[in-house]
């Protein structure tokens, strides 16, 4: 039981760590942290990933000794949300986003990049991690003295619905809208494109005329960070130290035109991209905690209270405790049937036991008297 205990109380932790970092990777995207840091996060997703695919096949295979168990796990206790925040986003998110890491130098490659796009597509979808918040309803429930089985079960089914239509809103949005930016970074690259070619194809007197026009043109240009004539470094508006710390594969893109070429910054999408992702999760995790901090208060206090009270009055002999009936929930059928315990089944409870007790009462007296009148 110690040892269920602490692996639960482990998983628990976990999950609060995995969100932080669910939501720093965003903040670190559109801060524009160092790529150690950021990488420091993507392995500890990768790392929490694979911890929660773990769990879900353990708990799986401990369910599976009998189909009723292993229905009740994946259903009544939501094993589907912990496949969909785990196996998915360790195959998809993390564990190709690790691997491009360890491969390195293959920014320039067509498969590379491909692969890029579609974990920007992948990335918006990385909310479902906030599915697992679910988990710790337990913990607020024990804040609100709310041990209830029933408050905590139908508060994590109403949360893990509102939460899980969101995430499908969110997936859905995604596929018919740029909101990983591809479009953007597309429309950008061809955007550069032209102007290089604009450049080149002017006619010049000399190979300096046509690189001071390209300097001049892009001098102020925050997005152009590096600009090459024929491999050689002409303009450098990152210095190569802050380009080294600050600057990763996913950051940038290289243009090439005539006898230019360029490094091409695209922070400023992903930065706006992050924004979108930050607004989505704080959404989620609000949605989720009022479930949590409301509506499990409200659920205790008008239904599992109600039907707390009246079943101990139901089971124990000496409990005749009424329920405040509320005038503003009066109509509704758990406050109608508390009415009739108050009116009718603790009156009609409270006249039995009286009778009883006068039956056992008046017994006594008449064998005390017949006791009498023998002496």
């Amino acid at each position: 039981m110690k040892i269920k205990n602490f692996l639960e109380n482990f998983i628990l932790i976990a999950i609060v760590l995995v969100l932080i970092q669910t939501f720093l990777s965003e903040v670190s995207l559109y801060s524009q942290w160092s790529i150690s840091s950021r990488n420091f996060l993507i392995y500890c997703g990768l790392f929490f990933d694979f911890l929660f695919s773990i769990e879900f096949t353990v708990r799986s295979i401990v369910a599976g000794k009998s189909k009723k168990q292993l229905f009740r796990y994946w259903f009544f206790e939501r094993g589907w949300v912990d496949f969909i925040s785990s196996f998915p986003l360790l195959l998809l998110d993390s564990g190709p986003s690790v691997y491009l890491l360890l491969a390195g130098g293959i920014h320039e490659s067509g498969s590379a990049m491909g692969v890029l796009n579609v974990l920007k597509v992948v990335k918006a979808v990385r909310v479902t991690r906030i599915l697992r918040l679910v988990r710790i309803i337990k913990i607020f429930g024990k804040i609100h003295n709310a041990e209830s089985k029933m408050a905590q079960h139908h508060t994590s089914t109403i949360a893990t619905t509102a939460v899980f239509t969101i995430v499908c809103a969110l997936v859905i949005f995604s596929v018919f809208t740029d909101s990983s930016g591809i479009e953007k970074i597309r429309n950008r690259k061809s955007e550069y494109e032209n102007y290089l070619a604009g450049i080149s194809s002017l006619n010049y007197s000399s190979m300096n005329e046509q690189i001071k026009t390209a300097k001049r043109f892009f001098k102020r240009d925050g997005r152009m960070i590096k600009l090459f004539y024929n491999d050689e470094l002409v303009l450098l508006n990152v210095t190569d130290d802050r380009f080294k710390k600050y600057f990763d594969m996913e950051d940038y893109f290289r243009v090439k035109s005539g006898n230019f070429s360029g490094y091409i910054s695209i922070v400023d999408i992903h930065r706006d991209i992050a924004v979108d992702h930050i607004k989505n999760f704080v959404i989620i995790v609000s949605v989720v905690l009022s479930f949590m901090l409301v509506y499990t208060r409200h659920f205790v206090q008008n239904i599992s209270d109600l039907i707390h009270i009246m079943n101990k009055g139901f089971r124990k002999k000496n409990y005749n405790l009424q329920i405040k009936i509320k005038d503003e929930y009066s109509d509704q059928e758990i406050y109608r049937l508390a009415r009739f315990y108050n009116d009718a089944y603790l009156p009609a409870k409270m006249k039995r036991m009286q009778a009883e007790k006068d039956k056992k009462s008046s017994s006594l007296s008449m064998k005390d008297l017949l006791s009498f009148n023998k002496k």
